[in-house]
């Protein structure tokens, strides 16, 4: 983890000093201010593998940064003082990994949770949030936080912001899981970055989730709505392609739960059902 903060070039700062008086307009006319929470920013990301047993070794390198700035850096096709666009000025299409790091202000903990009775849960983003409002999305997702999730000077832990993402969007514990890291994935048109995670609940039912986040959940306000699918390949894929779904979904969620089918029933069976609906559409 670096210590230098980003900075925007100089052509974008008037875009951080827009958000800042949109802030403080909200403020003022009594409404709900936009709240600028420390964050982090991706540097690079590297893959290499163990020495003796050539296992995949994943470096990311962070820096801080602040929602602000993940704000500003979102309007990738703005145009800039010259004409062009910061899409078009710093980003190279044939090669998706390299990004200067103030593009890259967004990493969040994504988790397909499957209930006990082989229920996927998925989530609809509350209209009230910023950034992607109203969308269909991963079963928990969780931006990390410098001021939460990390301590001191130390890195932060992924496993343990998906506990968090866990604790406070569906209030279940630790001890009612296990967890698995499926991938590192890039949202090449937003530049989000996401760590996913595939968690199997133990004893608690898709009637029995309903039941707890009924009696109170610490971030409810993040969603609207709660679905519950069968997790079987054909249930999972014709959901992701309903017509009322097929356009509304955040982008990183159907690769989510691609992952996690594979990881259950291997990519074979998966790739075979999804061509088999695919024909039948």
């Amino acid at each position: 983890m670096l210590d230098e903060e980003i900075e925007l070039p100089s052509d974008m700062i008037g875009w951080l000093a827009e958000i800042e008086a949109e802030s403080a307009r909200l403020r003022a006319e009594g409404r709900t201010p936009l709240w600028n929470g420390p964050r982090y920013a991706v540097e690079s990301f590297d893959v290499s593998r163990t020495a003796l047993d050539e296992q995949p070794e994943v470096h990311l390198r962070l820096r801080p940064t602040d929602y602000y700035t993940f704000l500003a850096a979102q309007q990738l096709d703005r145009r800039l003082a010259d004409g062009t666009t910061p899409r078009s000025c710093y980003l190279d299409p044939d090669d998706p990994l390299q990004a200067p790091a103030f593009l890259q202000c967004s990493f969040a903990i994504n988790v397909a949770v499957v209930t006990a009775d082989d229920m996927l849960v998925v989530s609809q983003r509350s209209d009230r949030v910023r950034m992607a409002p109203g969308v269909w999305n991963s079963s928990v997702n969780e931006g990390m936080s410098r001021h939460i999730d990390s301590s001191g000077r130390s890195a932060p832990d992924l496993y343990a912001v998906a506990r968090r993402g866990m604790r406070e969007e569906l209030s279940i514990e630790p001890n009612e899981y296990s967890l698995e890291l499926l991938a590192f994935v890039l949202d090449i048109d937003k530049r989000h970055w996401s760590a996913h995670f595939y968690a199997r609940l133990k004893d608690l039912t898709g009637e029995g989730l309903q039941a707890r986040m009924s009696r109170g959940v610490a971030d409810r306000w993040e969603h609207q709505t709660i679905d519950y699918v069968p997790f079987r390949p054909t249930a999972v894929v014709k959901y992701i392609l309903r017509a009322d779904r097929i356009h509304r979904w955040a982008p990183l969620a159907p690769a989510l739960f691609h992952l996690a089918l594979v990881h259950v029933y291997s990519r074979t069976t998966v790739e075979r059902a999804g061509a088999q609906i695919l024909r039948r559409m």
